[in-house]
Formats: C-alpha cells, structure tokens, sequence
C-alpha cells in the first residue's frame, strides 16, 4: 500500500515539474537565439530607432523594422528615361548593383565598392524622399531621370554585359558581392535625415568644401586629405586651346569680352579654395568662375593653371570631378590599405552616421 502512494506522489511531481523544465528548455534556446543575433550585423528593413538616435547605427541589436515603411523587395526605384519618355521602376537591390556598376570599376577594391554603394544608396534614397515630398510634375510620378539608351546613372545587366565583355563574370560576381555585403545601409545626419552624400573620381591631394563648390555648407562635406590621390597616374591631364576657339567660347559667356593681341598680361591670378580649385579667375577683359572655365572647355576639374603661349593656351588640370565628399580613386587606396567600407565613410563624411534604412 505503502508503495502505491509513493509511486502516486512520484508521478504527481513528474506531471507538475513538466511545464517546467519545457519552460526552461524554451529560455534557453531564446537566449541563445539573442546571442546569435547580436553576434551578428541585424540588417532590420528600416531602424526607426537607429534614425532618431544615430549614435546607435552600427550597433547589432537595432530595433524591429517599423511598420509605416515598405521592406527593400517592395520600393524600388522609378526612373523616368527621357530617351523615350516612359518610366521603369528597378528593384532596390539591382538599382544598387547598377549605380554602383556605373559609378565605379568593378575591380576596385571590395571595401571600396561598399563604400561607393553606401554613398550610391544614400543619394538615390534622398532623391526619392524629395520627390515624395515635393513631387516635380515633370517627372511623371518617377524618383528620377536619365536617358538609359545612354547607360546614364545606372546600368542594366545586358548594359554590364557590353561594358565589360569577357569581364562580365567576374565583374557583375564582384559588384554582387560589395551589394550584398552593405545592402540597405545609408548615411545620416544627427537628425536621421539622409546626408547629400557627393562624390567623385579623383581629388588633387584634398577634397573640397561644399560651400566653396556648390554653394551651401554642410558639416559632412567638409575638405579632408586624400594624399593617395597624389599619385594616381592620370592625376594630371591637359589640354589645349587655340586662341580662336578660346576666344570664341569666352565670348558665348560674356559678349564684353575681349582678348588683347599682345600674350602679357591676357592671364590674371585665379582665386583658388583652400583644396586648390579656382573660384575666379581673369582672362582678357572678363572675370569668370572656374566652373565655367572647366565647362567652357571640358576640362576635368576646375583646379587648373592655364599658360597663355600666345597663339594657344594650355590648361594644366589637376583630379577629375567636382573634388566635393569621397574620392573613389582614394577609397580604393584606402581599401588596399586595410580600411573598412565604414572607415572609409567616416574618413570622407566625417561624423555622419552609417544606419539601417
């Protein structure tokens, strides 16, 4: 009798004990699920909380997508191709891989291609939140336009596969790789607003200010060194101009213009920013900015010294592109110095927060 009221009371317990330790088994493996998560990068559809405190971005255990924002598969991006008039929208992930195809060369470093798809990301997501804010009639309900008979902003796979030829494998495996490695990732300010992330292909030594180039300040486009650009083989270019044909091309700028006969004197010495580009620079009777100059003349940047050789002039231009946010020729050198894509980021954009979108 004894015995029966033993085992009675030992199943009892059993039974009692069971939701128990199912209890503890689910913890456990909860627990280690956490620990899985925050080992890891969380690549959440859109961090609300990582925006409003940017100080979070890189952390691994950002907060659950919010609901009021469509996940990545579902955006994409709409471009109105003034080729034909007709607007295609292209899934996020393949815009990424074809801006960053256009943008830069696919052998360039890895780090240096997440770095450019980063800054690619973030300027194409601060257009688009414009045009959904304010939207431009012109662009018919699109985020964006380009003549895509002509491959500009972004490229498709068929435009990757004529571009590169028996590269293709090689490159479009690479490009896929720097996407798939930084998806989604984008730059913000200390507000969470989506920085004017501006770059370019070479610098001459430093980047320049925004105020000084575009005409507006901003504290992540601010001048920085980039000494690796220094060394790049098509570091300088030139280029040489008849006297007509300068003459001709000044004069659709400024009818006043004039140019003496004798070679003293016909050049002034230009103002120039602290990075090298000229602001204003005298030749012949007129004044005129060096972003004129460069267009004027397809120069590749407005850092320049100009020698008048009487019957021609000749323009030696330093770096190629507007010198304003990244050089992508120094983002691939400081790839292969062991930078990270976000070292680099920081490096270009200073304190800019790299987070979740």
């Amino acid at each position: 009798m004894k015995r029966k009221v033993i085992y009675c009371i030992t199943a009892f317990l059993i039974m009692a004990l069971l939701p128990l330790m199912s209890v503890g088994s689910i913890s456990e493996e909860m627990t280690a699920a956490s620990v899985h998560l925050t080992a890891g990068e969380s690549k959440t559809e859109n961090d609300t909380a990582a925006k409003q405190s940017p100080d979070r971005s890189d952390r691994a255990d950002a907060e659950p997508a919010s609901p009021d924002k469509q996940p990545h598969e579902k955006r994409g991006f709409k471009i109105l191709d003034t080729s034909c008039g007709k607007v295609v929208t292209v899934d996020e992930k393949e815009f990424c891989c074809g801006a960053l195809g256009y943008e830069m060369a696919p052998l360039y470093e890895i780090e240096a291609l997440k770095a450019q798809c980063t800054a690619c990301y973030t300027h194409f997501c601060m257009l688009r939140e414009k045009q959904q804010n304010d939207p431009d009639p012109e662009l018919k309900g699109a985020d964006l336009s380009a003549d895509l008979s002509k491959n500009q902003i972004w490229l498709s796979d068929d435009a990757m596969k004529k571009k590169w030829g028996n590269l293709y494998e090689r490159s479009r495996e690479r490009i896929n790789k720097a996407v798939d490695e930084c998806f989604g990732k984008v730059l913000c300010d200390d507000k969470g607003g989506l920085i004017d992330a501006a770059y370019f292909a070479l610098s001459s030594g430093n980047t320049e200010n925004s105020k000084d180039i575009f005409g507006f300040d901003s504290p992540y486009l601010r001048s920085v060194p980039s000494p690796f650009d220094l060394k790049a083989p098509d570091q300088i270019s030139k280029k040489t101009v008849s006297r007509d044909d300068l003459l001709a091309a000044l004069k659709a700028l400024n009818k006043e213009m004039k140019l003496p006969e004798k070679a003293d004197g016909r050049t002034g010495t230009p103002e120039r920013t602290n990075a090298g580009s000229v602001l204003k620079i005298r030749i012949g009777s007129c004044e005129f900015t060096g972003a004129e100059i460069r267009e004027a003349f397809g120069l590749r940047s407005s850092n320049f010294d100009v020698t008048d050789n009487g019957d021609s002039f000749e323009f030696t231009v330093r770096g190629y592109g507007h010198g304003v946010g990244m050089s992508q020729y120094g983002a691939n050198s400081l790839a292969q110095q062991g930078s990270d894509y976000k070292e680099i980021l920081r490096h270009y954009y200073g304190d800019a927060h790299i987070t979740d979108y």
